[in-house]
């Protein structure tokens, strides 16, 4: 048998094993970077993770926005309720490839619920619905 073959499985197992760890390491990245957005209170950071639609619901308040309109809805509440901590509590992932997290934002005195969910939309994991309740 040829060296050079005896290698193949090696190599091919080696491939698989960094494509199927790809997608966790991609989405854990992502909530790395929307947990900085939401702690620091970054409107603009975070509406960078926004879909061209976001389902929003802010303090009761629920609608499909437009990702500027979001990003303004968005800008307004932290400008209210200035972000003290962001603390994500859980996070997960669904048969359809979707992520999501809820957490913990303490802002203007108060304590807020927070969940999102990210669905890949052109190789990029996107937020298509924000609850802050």
């Amino acid at each position: 048998m040829n060296t050079r073959l005896k290698y193949i499985p090696v190599v091919l197992l080696t491939i698989l094993i960094v494509q199927s760890f790809s997608p966790v390491v991609e989405t854990d990245d992502t909530h790395k970077q929307i947990t900085s957005a939401l702690s620091s209170g970054d409107a603009s950071r975070l509406s960078s993770f926004f879909n061209q639609m976001v389902d929003l619901s802010i303090a009761g308040n629920e609608d499909s926005y437009s990702k500027t309109q979001a990003t303004r809805i968005i800008q307004d509440f932290f400008t209210k309720n200035q972000v003290k901590s962001y603390k994500m509590t859980r996070k997960g992932t669904s048969n359809d490839g979707s992520c999501f997290a809820l957490g913990e934002m303490n802002a203007g005195g108060k304590t807020f619920r927070v969940y999102y969910l990210l669905k890949k939309v052109s190789g990029k994991f996107l937020i298509h619905q924000l609850q802050i309740q």
